[in-house]
């Protein structure tokens, strides 16, 4: 169930593990993790069944956390075909789930992702655990990736919600941001 005051929820998708992660925001612009894991099926299972449980799982967990929305980690291009399909069919339960729900559904690439979390879109996985770990003050890093990862996907949402809501109603961009795009277009220009 969509609700206003709850935490993002990301989702790093597969069929074989399909990582998650609550964030929420704490007092003083701290952000807290709320819950963390990962979804796993047997692999000795078919497809069907395996996609059944992931199904039934993820409506447990959206209907047990009541985000306020979903961040999903974009299908992008693969070369494992098997891989992509797998991203896929995990990806889209996780939004057939939030459309039943009326959860909103925001997509973000992994670049994106390794960008928020830790200023460098090229970041290594172990890069992404650590930063994620100082961002939510864990006590280590999370030894899945995968929940990393969602987890990731969840500060990378409550990172540009602000900025998202303000072109969307209109608002100027922030000085700061438009003296950096500013820049960054001058640098390109002068090459």
């Amino acid at each position: 169930m969509f609700d206003p005051a709850g935490p993002v929820v990301g989702i790093d998708p597969g069929v074989s593990r399909c990582g998650y992660g609550a964030v929420a925001g704490g007092s003083g612009g701290s952000l807290v993790a709320e819950a963390f894991g990962v979804i796993r099926t047997e692999a000795d299972e078919g497809l069907p069944a395996r996609l059944a449980v992931l199904e039934h799982e993820l409506d447990e967990l959206i209907g047990g956390l009541r985000p306020c929305a979903l961040a999903v980690e974009r299908v992008l291009f693969q070369v494992n075909t098997r891989t992509a399909m797998s991203v896929g069919q995990a990806s889209g339960l996780a939004l057939a789930v939030a459309g039943r729900t009326g959860v909103p559904v925001f997509h973000y690439s992994p670049n994106e992702v390794k960008l928020a979390v830790t200023g460098d879109g090229t970041a290594d996985k172990a890069q992404v655990q650590t930063m994620v770990a100082r961002l939510l003050s864990l006590e280590g890093r999370p030894r899945q990736a995968d929940a990393a990862d969602a987890l990731g996907l969840a500060v990378c949402h409550l990172g540009s919600a602000g900025l998202r809501t303000a072109i969307a109603a209109g608002a100027p961009v922030p000085d700061g941001l438009a003296r950096a795009v500013d820049a960054a277009l001058a640098r390109e220009a002068g090459r």
